[in-house]
């Protein structure tokens, strides 16, 4: 990645754009979402993609949905694009995507999960920091925590600190450097393609959900085997949202602890409550022996 190209704060009564890149949410959510915006004095666009669907995918096609989410980006009307939600298909999109400069259009783009693939792309292909954050039933939920950070860092308020973070050695020296990754499965799913996560001097933000012990040992392991974890500079861990908790985390000590970098674990990120909006692609400090991530906020380009 070269040098990060940061969004444009969501102004007051900007226009929040809604786009459904993998899976399809019924329309009265999706309208309770419009709503909920409404409300808070923002104008909602749903892209069109959003009220189709095709078995589990969202939209007519891939490329109708790959087309919404170009149209908002390009449309000077919009400042934030929300993705509805997860599930599946993110991946489909990239090869409608061609040669459109998404760099051109630095605003918002937000989601987690499966949009996890599409973070990945915008950060490495089109050198744009986006936001790990929560969807239209995440914020429906109306948790103040989550809700109150999304918003905080929407409109610019990038600069902040994560403190009492446990570390799974509190002895190492602080490391800085760009965050990014996302979800598990799809970091692994996005291995042997053009589109493979580099993170070489990074750091590694992973999390997780609904996931067998020996599938979170599957997925480490592909990522070690595949250089991933030993050429980052250090990890995240966030929410693995999964039944055995007290084991999940016996796992991830295990297998990461002898990686003698900074690892910080049980962030709030991902399929969880509250969820933070974490900047992917922006600069970040992992202090060990402070108990604390800061994210520092990068100039405009």
């Amino acid at each position: 990645m070269g040098v990060m190209i940061e969004p444009k704060p969501l102004k007051a009564r900007g226009t929040i754009a809604i786009v459904a890149p993998a899976g399809p949410l019924d329309s009265e959510t999706i309208f309770k979402g419009e709503e909920f915006f409404s409300k808070l004095g923002y104008n909602v666009l749903i892209a069109p993609s959003c009220f189709e669907h095709t078995g589990y995918l969202a939209g007519e096609s891939d490329y109708h949905r790959a087309e919404d989410i170009m149209m908002v980006f390009a449309d000077d009307e919009v400042d934030a694009i929300l993705s509805m939600r997860g599930g599946y298909g993110s991946n489909r999109l990239i090869p409608y995507f061609n040669d459109f400069k998404f760099s051109q259009y630095p605003k918002p783009f937000i989601g987690y999960s499966d949009i996890c693939y599409l973070h990945i792309y915008f950060n490495q292909q089109h050198n744009l920091i986006t936001y790990h954050g929560p969807m239209i039933k995440d914020l429906l939920d109306e948790d103040e925590t989550t809700n109150t950070h999304f918003f905080n860092t929407l409109v610019g308020k990038n600069q902040f600190e994560i403190l009492d973070v446990p570390y799974f050695n509190k002895n190492l020296s602080l490391t800085s450097g760009q965050i990014i990754g996302g979800n598990l499965s799809i970091i692994c799913s996005t291995l042997g393609t053009p589109y493979e996560i580099d993170t070489r001097d990074k750091i590694l933000f992973l999390e997780e959900v609904n996931e067998p012990l020996y599938g979170i040992d599957r997925m480490l392991m592909q990522l070690i085997y595949g250089g991933k974890l030993h050429e980052a500079k250090g990890i995240v861990l966030g929410d693995f949202n999964v039944f055995e908790r007290q084991e999940n985390e016996k796992l991830l000590k295990t297998m990461l602890s002898n990686l003698e970098k900074p690892i910080a674990y049980n962030v709030p990120s991902g399929h969880c409550r509250p969820i933070f909006t974490l900047p992917l692609g922006a600069q970040v400090t992992l202090n060990p022996q402070h108990n604390s991530i800061a994210f520092g906020r990068l100039s405009h380009n």
